[in-house]
């Protein structure tokens, strides 16, 4: 009975040994296979501003306009003349994203133009991954019991083997040996 038991302890730790020290490949044809999908919104903001001397802006003269029934007095004139105006105009693409131009004048001239935009541009990520659920797991432990009538402490090894929805266990101690099934439930 003792060489029995040797010789199952022998076998046991050899199996064990197996599975420790192989390589398991689970992209087998009896895997179930999960992909899960993650899409992601990336916003890139591009805000540029840019000044130019009025020196560098080209102009033409279209028309000149003469109005000879209105009377200012020259103080008014020379005022208006010597006055810096600033013009700026916006133009929306859309919500998020415009072109605004500003032009300062003064004298009859252009002393600056400044230009600014506002751009945000969206990008969407879709990214698979694949995830593969291994279809037969084992398990290797340690395992103790107590014979309550005799006081006596058994020490041994227990393998547990896992597939989809049962798991069936084979263990083996000092005392006894044991096997099991379980089913899933839930």
């Amino acid at each position: 009975m003792a060489k029995a038991k040797n010789l199952l302890i022998a076998l046991l730790i050899i199996v064990l040994g197996f599975f420790v020290f192989s390589n398991p490949n689970y992209t087998g044809t009896g895997t179930s296979t999960t992909i899960v999908t993650k899409i992601d919104t990336l916003y890139k903001v591009d805000t540029l501003r840019q000044y130019k001397k009025g020196d560098a802006i080209p102009f033409a003269v279209l028309d000149t306009i003469y109005q000879i029934d209105e009377v200012h007095d020259t103080t008014y004139i020379v005022n208006d003349y010597n006055k810096i105006k600033v013009y700026t105009d916006t133009f929306r693409i859309n919500t998020d994203n415009y072109v605004s131009i500003q032009d300062t004048i003064s004298q009859n001239k252009i002393f600056g133009r400044g230009y600014g935009s506002h751009f945000t541009e969206k990008t969407i990520i879709v990214t698979n991954d694949i995830y593969h659920k291994p279809k037969n797991e084992l398990f290797v432990g340690v395992i103790g019991d107590l014979r309550r009538l005799d006081n006596n402490l058994g020490v041994g090894v227990g393998l547990n083997y896992k597939k989809q929805k049962e798991v069936y266990t084979l263990n083996f101690t000092t005392n006894q040996i044991s096997f099991g099934l379980y089913k899933k439930l839930f």
